[in-house]
């Protein structure tokens, strides 16, 4: 029996890899406008998926340098991290998030991450494996 929690994962992992072939793909350029053309090719190629016609939102990916991120109630969060072993996440407001620890699953490898509940702020507090902390603030929105 598949959970709802592993099909996120297995949706979730879909869509990072279908962004990063659409990052692969780009023509041009550095700047924010050119950075951002990969991720709505992404969400135009999720919107085709059999997933993103279930109703199941492509996940908000927060890369190892972010520290804050916005999402609707009802995304998830990918936090991106170097190394998976070892990594946890913790949030100050878990009536606001729901963190899923990050985790390895017949050879594929999930990042850790989270499911906005309510809307609010809440921080996130990514602890890697040599104790470096790092917290992203997350606003949550209707």
């Amino acid at each position: 029996m598949i959970t709802s929690r592993r099909v996120a994962a297995i949706g979730a992992s879909a869509l990072l890899g279908a962004a990063l072939l659409a990052g692969c793909s780009s023509s041009s350029g550095s700047d924010a406008s050119s950075a951002a053309a990969p991720a709505s090719s992404a969400a135009a190629s999720a919107a085709a998926s059999p997933a993103a016609s279930a109703g199941m939102l492509p996940p908000v990916i927060i890369t190892e340098g972010q520290t804050t991120a916005s999402a609707k109630v009802g995304d998830f969060l990918d936090i991106v991290v170097d190394t998976v072993a070892g990594t946890t996440v913790s949030t100050d407001k878990p009536e606001l998030l729901e963190v899923t620890q990050a985790y390895e699953e017949n050879g594929a490898v999930f990042n850790p991450g989270a499911k906005a509940l309510a809307a609010g702020t809440a921080i996130l507090t990514v602890t890697n494996p040599d104790n470096s902390v790092r917290d992203i603030t997350v606003t949550i929105t209707q």
